[in-house]
């Protein structure tokens, strides 16, 4: 593993990698947790968060706006009560219209999901119209 690093990843392990250094990796993953801690962005929670809050469906599919939404969701730590309150904030006025509507308390992320998706077809084949 160690001799595919080049360059700085290599100038960073190589004092912990010689036999005579009092803190040698003995595994591989601290190996990897170093190099982490050297180079993971340390603000991504930050940058997720400021995302997410800022992402809404607007003219977006629902589809291309639900995968935008459950990769930004990942890497937060929110409930599922959060995450459903959230969809239903952010997604467009025509399917906040149709959950109004249909008076339905949708007890999963999976029946809400569904519900949107097919008001969601159903909204795109009568706009084409």
């Amino acid at each position: 593993m160690i001799s595919r690093l080049e360059d700085d990843a290599a100038e960073h392990i190589f004092a912990q990698h010689r036999h005579n250094a009092s803190h040698s990796y003995i595994l591989i993953y601290e190996l990897f947790e170093h190099l982490k801690e050297i180079y993971d962005d340390q603000n991504k929670n930050r940058k997720c968060c400021r995302k997410y809050n800022a992402l809404r469906q607007a003219e977006k599919s629902f589809n291309v706006f639900y995968f935008n939404f459950m990769k930004l969701f990942s890497y937060l730590e929110y409930n599922d009560c959060t995450l459903m309150n959230d969809l239903q904030n952010k997604i467009n006025n025509r399917l906040q219209n149709a959950l109004l509507i249909c008076l339905k308390d949708f007890t999963t992320l999976h029946c809400l999901k569904s519900f949107l998706q097919s008001m969601n077809n159903k909204q795109q084949v009568n706009y084409q119209l």
